[in-house]
């Protein structure tokens, strides 16, 4: 089933009837990254309390730190944040609406494991937004340089259209929407999972759609001044993290690592907001390899039993900026090179900061455990005296 994109931007419903979350039911948002997630999850956590009085509850990245939440189940610490997750969903009797991008790279085994562990028994609806593959070359390399990765631009998407559906691939594991589709359509039925095209002339279209699906009166969940955004990098800005990356392999814990890196250097030089300046050039064979095979994957959507809201046909999309190779920036702006080593070194410190205080309190409990055992020995003598 296929809404026309050129729906006006106040239609009254954007889903058949048949596709609400029922009154016990669990909305799965599962991504994909780099469609409007974080506005919608942002937009969310603001609505909160207005969510509580129409009985839904809202679980998204905040509610687990940001922390990638397949590593949160897989790793399954008691008292640890899946399994507050899993009390929360369990414990609460109307719709429930949980959104984690990170879930569209779950393997079919994690994919069945968060539906069974959240889903409890309850019936589940998988919504996945999606874009044109285009649109998402750039965005979700730059996303894996944030992990580590120091592959070149160029040499990535060789790979990338060297290996097309590849799950071996993270692009692809993310990326390849019928693929999405079917895995979870297997577990929760097709007609159970609604694919949402973002479009930048439909900005709330994401926003009423959660708000259809959840029975909620529209304006309950609006897109808000003070959003986060989540913009993208600069080519210049992701060639020094990936040329860090590259010089910091083997040479740097994973925990130092995000310390350093993912929580020092990549957001200090963010806040200095030149991502608008170089944007990250897409080469014209990588466009027209994305366009084809967006158009197949359409075609693929159109056949499934999947919800779709939107033109399916803008995964085609493409818009090439250089005909050839990625040449790679040389040069960086210098307010960006400063805030990226002043990032690191702040974050050093307030790691050592974090050490001293942690060293602090052990000690303080070690001196107040042995005061009350030295206390608790002088009243047993007292007690054994004639």
């Amino acid at each position: 089933m296929e809404n026309s994109a050129s729906a006006p931007a106040q239609a009254p419903h954007l889903i058949p009837d048949s596709s609400v979350v029922p009154d016990n039911g669990l909305l799965l948002h599962v991504g994909v990254f780099k469609t409007g997630t974080t506005a919608l999850q942002e937009a969310l956590r603001a609505a909160d309390p207005q969510l509580v009085e129409q009985g839904v509850l809202y679980r998204g990245p905040y509610s687990w730190e940001w922390k990638t939440l397949l590593g949160l189940m897989n790793a399954n610490r008691p008292g640890g944040p899946w399994q507050r997750l899993e009390q929360d969903v369990q414990g609460h009797e109307g719709r429930v609406l949980v959104s984690s991008e990170n879930l569209c790279g779950a393997t079919p085994d994690e994919a069945k494991n968060v539906v069974e562990r959240l889903g409890a028994g309850r019936p589940v609806t998988v919504l996945i937004t999606i874009r044109s593959l285009s649109g998402l070359l750039a965005s979700t390399w730059q996303q894996l340089l944030k992990r580590g990765m120091h592959q070149p631009f160029q040499d990535w998407l060789e790979q990338v259209f060297d290996n097309v559906g590849s799950p071996e691939i993270q692009f692809w594991r993310r990326n390849d929407f019928p693929a999405q589709v079917r895995k979870w359509g297997s577990l929760v039925g097709e007609e159970n999972v609604i694919l949402a095209v973002s479009d930048k002339n439909f900005p709330t279209r994401n926003l009423e759609l959660v708000e259809d699906l959840l029975t909620v009166p529209r304006g309950t969940v609006e897109l808000r001044p003070d959003t986060r955004s989540n913009r993208s990098m600069s080519f210049a800005e992701a060639e020094l993290l990936r040329r860090v990356n590259e010089d910091l392999e083997d040479r740097l814990t994973k925990d130092s690592y995000r310390k350093l890196v993912r929580l020092g250097t990549f957001p200090a030089m963010y806040k200095t907001d030149t991502g608008a300046d170089e944007p990250i050039p897409l080469p014209r064979w990588a466009a027209d390899a994305a366009s084809e095979i967006g158009r197949r994957q359409a075609e693929d959507l159109r056949a499934s039993r999947a919800v779709l809201i939107g033109d399916v046909s803008a995964l085609a999309d493409s818009k090439w900026d250089v005909d050839g190779p990625v040449p790679e920036p040389t040069t960086i702006n210098l307010a960006t090179a400063v805030a990226a080593v002043n990032g690191a070194l702040l974050a050093s410190q307030r790691d050592l900061k974090r050490q001293a205080k942690a060293e602090s309190d052990a000690k303080a409990n070690g001196r107040q455990r042995g005061t009350v055992a030295s206390g608790a020995g002088r009243i047993r003598g007292l007690l054994k005296r004639p």
